[in-house]
């Protein structure tokens, strides 16, 4: 996703330069948040910078798949690394955008744990609507790539908020301050069960990208939609809920626990393996021989992730963070802003809008 395209590299160069960027990408991302954390705060990082962040990213992930980071047209004429600081201030900008509309009408004038669930929501229809259906239904009625890309944003957030009204439930805020005085939905799920669940859609989706997405690949033709989009989100929602009733129902795991260790790094090793390697990781071999070579090598760096940013929580916050309900979640809301929040965002940027300057030169 918005990885740059191989042209003749062999599969030693792809690598090699798919670790150096990923070592320049936790060097930027490693200073970031140390400079948030000690000059605003751990409850700023987690807060604000998260859901400023978080903002942008449906329209990040719409720039790398429907813009190809190629729009306005403009942007074709500047070298790296003028490109991609075009490219990081037209992210911020849709952040501007985007921030104060949800703050005042989904939040209500409060950032909320409920607002910051309907964002971290947002990226996942986003996934969903784009990779999995192709931005259907936009795609019927925008040709242009410039209509079909605002389109399609448009629709993720009113599709998203009509998914939020039905699936999601916060009278387990009904004790809280600011319960009252927000936007709160009585759907049909738990709102924290809704939200684990949803990420774990989109872990799987992650995968299946990784397999293009086989075998619905073998049934029907990409541009055959939405049966194509409507099948893959049917398989996907039933090995979520295998996945989903395995570790918490079965397991007894709590689900922000297992959102974290589980969904949330796999994502991050989807991207470690897709965008880092340019889409061009073991492209001399066949599906789904190739997608499960890449699961197994997304697992073990979804794996190395978690220790390393565990590892860096203390330092970065300057103390360990507890665990679990009665601690608020602190640890496990720190380790997803961190990988998904902020590092998800800086990854794109390395592999689509600098296309992997300073790393790869022409």
């Amino acid at each position: 996703m918005g990885g740059a395209i191989n042209t003749g590299q062999s599969q030693q160069q792809i690598i090699s330069v798919g670790l150096l960027s990923i070592l320049w990408v936790l060097v930027v991302t490693i200073a970031f948040m140390y400079a948030v954390n000690q000059y605003w705060g751990q409850a700023h990082f987690v807060h604000w910078v998260s859901y400023a962040f978080m903002c942008a990213t449906p329209f990040q992930i719409m720039q790398a798949v429907v813009w190809h980071n190629s729009i306005p047209a403009c942007l074709n004429s500047l070298n790296q690394p003028s490109k991609g600081l075009a490219l990081v201030g037209l992210f911020f900008l849709a952040s501007l955008i985007v921030m104060p509309i949800l703050y005042f009408t989904v939040g209500q004038g409060a950032l909320t744990p409920i607002l910051i669930h309907f964002v971290i929501q947002s990226v996942v229809v986003s996934l969903f609507v784009i990779l999995a259906f192709g931005c259907w239904p936009m795609s019927l009625f925008c040709r242009q790539p410039f209509t079909l890309g605002l389109a399609t944003l448009v629709f993720c957030y009113a599709l998203n908020f009509i998914l939020f009204c039905v699936f999601y439930n916060y009278e387990i805020f009904a004790q809280l301050p600011f319960y009252t005085h927000v936007f709160a939905p009585s759907g049909l799920f738990n709102g924290i069960t809704a939200l684990t669940f949803a990420v774990t859609c989109a872990s799987i989706l992650m995968l299946f990208t990784m397999m293009d997405f086989w075998p619905v690949s073998r049934w029907f033709a990409p541009e055959r939609q939405p049966l194509m989009g409507a099948v893959s989100t049917l398989l996907i929602v039933v090995i979520a809920l295998l996945v989903y009733s395995l570790f918490v129902f079965w397991l007894h795991m709590d689900p922000m626990d297992f959102m974290v260790k589980g969904p949330v790094c796999l994502i991050f090793g989807t991207f470690l393996v897709q965008n880092m390697m340019q889409f061009q990781l073991l492209t001399s071999i066949e599906q789904p021989q190739k997608g499960l070579f890449k699961i197994v090598i997304c697992m073990i760096g979804a794996f190395l992730m978690y220790q390393l940013y565990q590892w860096l929580l203390p330092l970065m916050v300057g103390s360990p963070l507890g665990a679990g309900p009665d601690a608020g979640y602190g640890k496990e809301i720190w380790i997803a802003s961190a990988m998904l929040g902020v590092t998800f965002p800086i990854i794109n940027f390395v592999s689509g809008g600098f296309d992997f300057w300073p790393v790869k030169r022409k």
